[in-house]
C-alpha cells in the first residue's frame, strides 16, 4: 500500500514540475509582449553587468538514471552574476557564473548510496536580440555552460561543457537600469558514467542589470523662437487743469508729479525706436493767436519736464494746435454764462502725449 502511495505522489510531483515549466514559459512570452521603458538594452558599443536569481530544475528521461537510481529532489533556487558587451546593435557576447542548485538522488551507484549533489558553472554565449521598441527587446542565447557537478557521497567533481540555449526579455527601468527575465536550458550537465545519472538542467530567473558606455545622449537644445515684433502706439490725454493754472503754461507741483508717473509708464513698455510727441490744445475762448501760443508753450513745458525725468531729448517733440481741435464739438454752443462755458469747455483744454515704438518679445519652447 505504501509503495502504491509513493508512486502516486511521485507521478503528481512530475506533473507539477511540467505545470510550473509551462507557466514559466507563458510568463516569459507575456512579459516579452508587454515591454516598454526608457533605455534600449542592446545598443552597440555598450556593456552591462547584472545579478540574477530564480528557480532551477533537473530533468530527463528515466533512461538518464541507472536502474538503481531515482530522482529525489529536482527543484532548487539558483543565483548568479553576469556581464556582457554588445558588439553591434542587436548582437552581443555574454559571460557569467551561476550557482545552479542542490539536488538529490536516491539509490545505489557503484555500491554507494547517493544523495545530494551540487551544480555550478560558467556561461559563455552569443546573445542576438530583436528590438520590440526603442527601449525594449527580446534576446536569445547560444553557447556553452561549463558546468561542475559535485556529488557529496562520491566526493568527486565532474566537469563538462554542456550545450546552452536560452531566451529572455529586457525592460528598461530608467537611469540605465534594466529588468531581465531569462530562461536557460543546458543539455546533459554530467555524463552518466560519472555518477550514474545524466540530467538536463533548466532555469528561470529574474535579474537586474546596469548598462554603461555607448554614445552620449544628444544634448537637449532649447528651441528659441524668433523675436516677435509688436508696434506700440499709445495716446495719453492729460487734463490741462491738473497740470497748469488757468491761462498759465507753468507746470504745477501736481503737474510735475503726473509727468513723472507718465514717464515711468513709458519706460515700462521697454520700447525700441521710441518717438514721443506732445500736443497742446486750448478751448475756444480768446483769440486764435493767443490760444496757439498758449498751447505751444504748454506742450513745451511738458516736454521739458519729460526730459528732466530722463527722456532723451532727441526722441521727444512739442506741437501746439490752439483751439483748432476741440473735442466738445457743439456741446457747449448754447451756454451764455462765462463760468459755466469755461467748465463745459474743460475737455478741450488738454495735453496729449502720443508715443510709439517697437516691442520685441522672445519666447522659448
Amino acid at each position: 500500500m505504501w509503495l502504491l502511495l509513493g508512486r502516486i505522489l511521485n507521478t503528481r510531483k512530475t506533473n507539477m514540475e511540467d505545470i510550473i515549466m509551462k507557466k514559466s514559459l507563458v510568463a516569459l512570452a507575456v512579459l516579452g509582449a508587454v515591454m516598454g521603458s526608457s533605455v534600449y538594452a542592446a545598443e552597440g558599443g555598450t556593456g552591462y553587468i547584472g545579478l540574477k536569481g530564480g528557480w532551477s530544475h533537473v530533468m530527463g528521461h528515466e533512461s538518464r538514471w541507472e536502474d538503481t537510481l531515482n530522482r529525489k529532489t529536482s527543484n532548487d533556487f539558483d543565483f548568479g552574476l553576469y556581464g556582457g558587451y554588445n558588439i553591434v546593435d542587436y548582437i552581443g557576447v555574454e559571460a557569467g557564473y551561476d550557482y545552479l542548485g542542490k539536488f538529490a538522488n536516491k539509490g545505489v551507484h557503484n555500491g554507494k548510496n547517493l544523495n545530494d549533489y551540487f551544480v555550478h558553472g560558467a556561461e559563455l554565449a552569443v546573445v542576438p536580440s530583436i528590438p520590440l521598441s526603442e527601449d525594449s527587446d527580446i534576446f536569445f542565447k547560444l553557447g556553452s555552460l561549463f558546468v561542475n557537478v559535485k556529488d557529496d557521497v562520491v566526493n568527486h567533481t565532474a566537469s563538462k561543457a554542456a550545450p546552452l540555449l536560452g531566451a529572455g526579455a529586457r525592460i528598461g527601468l530608467g537611469n540605465d537600469f534594466l529588468l531581465r527575465l531569462e530562461y536557460l536550458y543546458a543539455h546533459k550537465i554530467v555524463d552518466k558514467s560519472d555518477y550514474g545519472y545524466a540530467p538536463n538542467l533548466q532555469t528561470l530567473s529574474l535579474g537586474l542589470e546596469y548598462k554603461f558606455g555607448g554614445a552620449a545622449p544628444a544634448p537637449v537644445v532649447e528651441e528659441v523662437k524668433a523675436p516677435e515684433t509688436v508696434i506700440v502706439n499709445e495716446n495719453i490725454t492729460l487734463d490741462a487743469a491738473a497740470l497748469f493754472k488757468f491761462n498759465s503754461f507753468e507746470l504745477s507741483d501736481n503737474g510735475k508729479s503726473q509727468i513723472a508717473t507718465e514717464t515711468q509708464k513709458i519706460r515700462d513698455n521697454d520700447l525700441k525706436d521710441i518717438n514721443i510727441r506732445v500736443e497742446g490744445h486750448t478751448d475756444r475762448i480768446g483769440s486764435d493767436k493767443y490760444n496757439m501760443d498758449l498751447s505751444k508753450k504748454r506742450a513745451q513745458s511738458v516736454v521739458e519736464e519729460f526730459v528732466a525725468n530722463g527722456v532723451d531729448q532727441s526722441v521727444i517733440s512739442a506741437e501746439g494746435y490752439g483751439k483748432t481741435r476741440p473735442v466738445t464739438g457743439s456741446e457747449c454752443d448754447g451756454i451764455k454764462n462765462r463760468k459755466k462755458l469755461i467748465e463745459c469747455l474743460a475737455p478741450d483744454r488738454r495735453v496729449e502725449v502720443k508715443f510709439s515704438g517697437v516691442k520685441q518679445t522672445v519666447t522659448t519652447k
